[in-house]
């Protein structure tokens, strides 16, 4: 057990961040305190949240990039329509219609999928395109800054806060929501019969058929899933941004998938773990930490996760290659 807990790739992950942390926190010391593990944290969390609901699909097999868009769907339509109807309740009734709405989008797209044999990606385009199209159209296109007195109050309720060196640093309480949804998530994943589908039909979809998994049943499962992690990051980081926009993600979809790769996923699906997926997206978000701490222009993110997601692409190939 022990020996095949140091072979996996999520420990090699693991210790990929503590050599990276300590080689930043030696060559500046202010990076080791726990308000920048705090900072780290929060500006992780939506991507975490994002990336926990795009796991099931790209161990599917797929590559969808309209969650991004369903964030936003989940999000500035539901924020103007509760300023129109002076709603001052706090944040519970945003999270509500958010996974409603995430959920809902989620069913729509795993219907089309399943109704007209669909590719992932093709519809995803066209979804993507079509929702941010959607609500700026019939919504707005200006960003709005409007917070309610409940809204404001959840906005600044941490568990705990600390002194760093940008001032004061906290764990908001919409951590919680990682820790929820990472639990069911690989209970899903793992425990259950729909889950073990998933992987299956990554595997090999005519397999999974002939030994009796539902297709339907599993589209319409994943996709859901991938609406309402969706639709929670997109009110978490507009609540806790204290803003609201139509194109809430928009050209985010690509660094949430390299985040999922690099945990350990593979697009051609039957891979992918929710641990390796959470590792995945903090090394990406310490990689952008250890920018800012190391005095390098943060211009430079795109083109690093770019080669760590080639190398490993690389590497998972080689790997794979060297297998059979």
């Amino acid at each position: 057990m022990i020996k095949k807990l140091f072979r996996s790739y999520e420990f090699l992950l693991f210790a990929m961040l503590v050599v990276l942390a300590v080689v930043i926190g030696l060559i500046n010391p202010a990076f080791f305190s726990i308000g920048t593990l705090f900072d780290a944290i929060r500006i992780q969390e939506i991507y975490i949240l994002m990336a926990f609901g795009l796991l099931p699909v790209v161990i599917l097999g797929g590559v969808d990039i309209s969650f991004v868009a369903i964030g936003a769907l989940a999000t500035y339509p539901v924020h103007m329509y509760l300023l129109e109807t002076t709603f001052t309740g706090g944040a519970w009734l945003y999270y509500t219609l958010a996974i409603a709405i995430g959920m809902l989008t989620g069913l729509l797209i795993g219907f089309l999928l399943t109704q007209f044999k669909l590719s992932i990606f093709d519809l995803s385009l066209g979804m993507n395109t079509m929702i941010y199209g959607f609500v700026t159209f019939f919504v707005g296109s200006l960003t709005n800054f409007d917070m309610d007195t409940g809204l404001a109050y959840w906005n600044q309720k941490y568990l705990v806060t600390v002194e760093s060196v940008v001032g004061r640093s906290g764990l908001h309480v919409s951590v919680i929501s990682i820790l929820i949804a990472g639990v069911l998530i690989h209970l899903f994943l793992q425990y259950t019969t729909l889950g073990r589908g998933v992987y299956a039909f990554g595997s090999d979809k005519n397999v999974a058929i002939r030994t009796g998994f539902n297709m339907r049943l599993v589209y319409m499962t994943v996709f859901p899933i991938m609406g309402i992690m969706a639709g929670l990051a997109g009110f978490t980081y507009a609540g806790l941004e204290a803003n609201f926009r139509p194109y809430l993600f928009m050209g985010k979809n690509m660094q949430v998938l390299a985040a999922v790769v690099l945990g350990g996923a593979s697009t051609t699906g039957g891979k992918g773990t929710v641990m390796g997926t959470f590792l995945g997206t903090l090394l990406i978000g310490l990689i952008n930490q250890a920018l800012v701490y190391l005095g390098i222009s943060t211009k430079w993110y795109d083109a690093v996760i770019g080669t760590l997601f080639l190398v490993y692409a690389t590497f998972q190939t080689l790997t794979s290659s060297s297998r059979e």
